[in-house]
């Protein structure tokens, strides 16, 4: 019996480092298969991107000025906002690694994820990169503003007037 819970002791002394070495390998896979993701879609993001802000400023700004439409313009600003963010933390992510390295990036990801564009953005502050600056800035807007107009937009409408002609 002494035996056998030794050997139990041993096995779990020596599983725990594996387990322990299998997340950081885990962690560092997801880590540069995020980089090379991002590097990989962020030309189409771009694209996308542009393609979305074309179609929010000619098709969804006009509808918003007819009230039936309203809602339907607000969802559609809502999904935009999620094409401008993918682009803005794929930028941020791969500016992070070009600035700072993968350092910089584990950093930005400790803040849920989101901290990559703060990061980003403190990055092109230290290295007074401020095109980049600028675009991270526009970015955040976009993304940011497209949200809230949806939201404003999509959120139930007040009832029409009823006018006293047809109440009677």
């Amino acid at each position: 019996m002494a035996d056998e819970s030794r050997l139990k002791k041993a096995g779990m002394f020596a599983v725990g480092p594996l387990i322990f070495v299998g997340f950081i390998a885990l962690a560092v896979v997801l880590l540069v298969g995020m980089i090379w993701a991002s590097a990989k879609a962020l030309p189409y993001l771009v694209t996308a991107s542009e393609i979305a802000i074309v179609v929010c400023v000619f098709v969804f700004l006009p509808l918003c000025i007819f009230r039936k439409t309203r809602p339907w313009a607000g969802v559609a600003f809502y999904y935009a906002s999620y094409v401008f963010g993918t682009m803005l933390f794929a930028y941020s992510c791969l500016f992070v690694v070009d600035v700072w390295g993968a350092a910089g990036l584990v950093i930005g990801l400790m803040f849920a994820g989101v901290g990559v564009v703060p990061v980003a953005l403190l990055a092109a502050v230290l290295h007074a990169n401020w095109s980049v600056l600028a675009e991270l800035a526009i970015d955040i807007v976009l993304t940011f503003g497209t949200r809230a107009l949806g939201l404003y937009l999509s959120r139930a409408t007040e009832p029409e007037p009823v006018w006293e002609d047809e109440v009677a």
